[in-house]
């Protein structure tokens, strides 16, 4: 665990302040890698089609196996070469969809949704700790201005910041209020 002991404090806040950097820094470098993913699977998808479209020209120019002159000039053999192809053009087309499957879609996730979380969990860091600071400065001007919150008399010689975090069973003001 990175924070054994969670204080608000100067270091705390850096730490904060770092993580909160290297995020951003991931974000950006994974943006880049989801723009270079991107290019990569349009570039599979042009060569299934380039592969696709070659080995169809070929079987046509080929022939096939019962035309002479198709057989004079190695038309059987060019079939083999079209089968290949295909074949290529398929694995191509299956290595595109995995890529984008695995690492276009999973990446897009990672930077909008995770990586966006670590913005909205600061934020939500700041308006606890705002509020936590509030609080604290309102309980400490009620303990100054000599008031009982809950409109009792203390008992004699009790000091008000105790008596008053240890009514209603040891909650005090910020968990009743949270």
């Amino acid at each position: 665990m990175l924070f054994p002991k969670l204080d608000d404090s100067p270091m705390f806040r850096k730490q904060i302040q770092s993580l909160e950097e290297s995020a951003e820094l991931l974000r950006e470098r994974s943006l880049k890698f989801y723009k270079g993913c991107r290019k990569y699977t349009e570039g599979l998808g042009e060569g299934y089609d380039g592969d696709i479209a070659f080995a169809s020209s070929l079987e046509m120019f080929g022939g096939g196996h019962n035309d002479p002159i198709s057989v004079a000039f190695g038309g059987p053999v060019m079939t083999k070469f079209t089968i290949a192809l295909r074949e290529i053009g398929t694995y191509k087309e299956v290595l595109r969809s995995q890529v984008e499957h695995m690492l276009n879609d999973r990446l897009l996730q990672f930077v909008n949704v995770d990586l966006h979380d670590v913005k909205e969990a600061r934020k939500r860091f700041e308006k606890a700790s705002l509020l936590y600071d509030q609080l604290s400065e309102a309980e400490s001007t009620v303990v100054m201005m000599n008031i009982d919150p809950f409109g009792e008399e203390l008992p004699e010689g009790a000091q008000r910041s105790t008596h008053w975090r240890n009514k209603e069973g040891g909650l005090d003001l910020l968990e009743r209020t949270l």
